[in-house]
């Protein structure tokens, strides 16, 4: 395969799930203590209330997705970055930006509770994640609060494209007009 495609493959991927992990951990996205228990639970502190047993499986599924999550981005970012000292990026990083653009645009477009189960049936190996409604966990976090994060995701994914691509632009200009001056 060459490089241009696997980058066209891999950059968008990367912004996904860059933005995932930045709003996941984003203490203004939170305004109660259990979510600041809970995200220095993903760091690796004690969790400080009270969770059924189901609630704290399932906390230690999505602590184990937390973690994989931060070893992918880790080895994405470097073969990403290796990758792309070997080509001219200016139209790899305008293209990706608008392949990830037009896929989030497409998952916005889908049902939300359609995506919100696929998302938990493909990553969780069992059914821990469906909790009573009178759960700690389903009480702080509500189907709205997800729905909520799902908005300012797209919208921070879509930033940061928009931003990937000027980026991209920039370096075209630059390089037109370097070779224009030479």
């Amino acid at each position: 395969m060459k490089i241009k495609y696997l980058l066209l493959i891999l950059i968008p991927i990367f912004i996904i799930l860059l933005n995932l992990q930045l709003l996941i951990f984003n203490n203004n996205f939170y305004d109660d203590d259990v979510s600041d228990n809970l995200l220095n639970y993903f760091k690796g502190e004690e969790l400080n209330f009270n969770y059924t047993e189901r609630e704290i499986v399932h906390l230690e599924d999505v602590k184990n997705l937390m973690n994989i999550l931060k070893i992918v981005l880790y080895i994405l970012f470097f073969f990403i970055l290796i990758l792309l000292f070997n080509k001219d990026i200016s139209n790899i990083l305008i293209i990706s930006g608008l392949i990830t653009i037009g896929i989030v645009i497409l998952l916005f477009l889908i049902d939300f509770s359609f995506l919100f189960t696929k998302f938990h049936e493909i990553l969780f190996t069992n059914d821990y994640w469906l909790l009573d409604k009178n759960t700690l966990l389903i009480k702080t976090y509500p189907l709205e609060f997800f729905i909520r994060f799902f908005k300012r995701l797209i919208l921070n994914i879509i930033i940061t494209s928009l931003m990937v691509i000027s980026i991209g632009i920039l370096k075209n200009v630059y390089t037109q007009y370097k070779s224009h001056t030479s």
